[in-house]
């Protein structure tokens, strides 16, 4: 997802970059509590049954399931933040908020697109200045990157 804030006659704005995800970690939360009733009921109906052995194996399931949502959940909250101003390029990095921070000088620093290398992978997107470079929107999918690209383009000054 591309949200963009853009002036074009100063060549300015913010670019925030998300990855798109369907559900929240609420309604992720609400898939794992029907799946663990549905389990636990089967779980306990083989107990009954005498094949006590299931139910500490879906316990094990379930856990391993909930690490996996968790894990998704928190990368689905990752972001960029690109802020160009008249002389820099601020890119923010990290998962709701801010852990790494990268400036370029504007006047040197170049955006690069790479075109995909595989049928199903997207372009690559990176900013480049100094012999420093940092790849954009890794996590964009390829209608989001041609999206980036066009902000990009709005962003450079001609």
């Amino acid at each position: 997802m591309v949200e963009l804030d853009i002036c074009d006659e100063t060549h300015t704005g913010r670019i925030v970059l998300r990855p798109n995800y369907s559900w929240t970690w609420r309604y992720n939360l609400y898939l794992l509590y029907t799946l663990t009733a549905v389990s636990a009921a089967v779980g306990i109906g083989f107990l009954l049954a005498g094949a006590w052995i299931i139910l500490p194996f879906s316990v094990v399931e379930l856990s391993a399931l909930a690490v996996c949502m968790f894990y998704c959940t928190k990368q689905c909250n990752r972001q960029e933040v690109i802020t160009v101003t008249e002389h820099s390029v601020k890119i923010e990095q990290g998962i709701k908020r801010a852990e790494t921070a990268e400036v370029y000088q504007r006047n040197w620093a170049k955006y690069l697109v790479t075109p995909a290398t595989h049928p199903w992978g997207g372009a690559r997107v990176a900013i480049r200045s100094h012999n420093h470079e940092s790849e954009l929107g890794g996590f964009l999918n390829h209608d989001d990157k041609q999206v980036l690209i066009q902000a990009l383009k709005r962003v450079t000054p001609e």
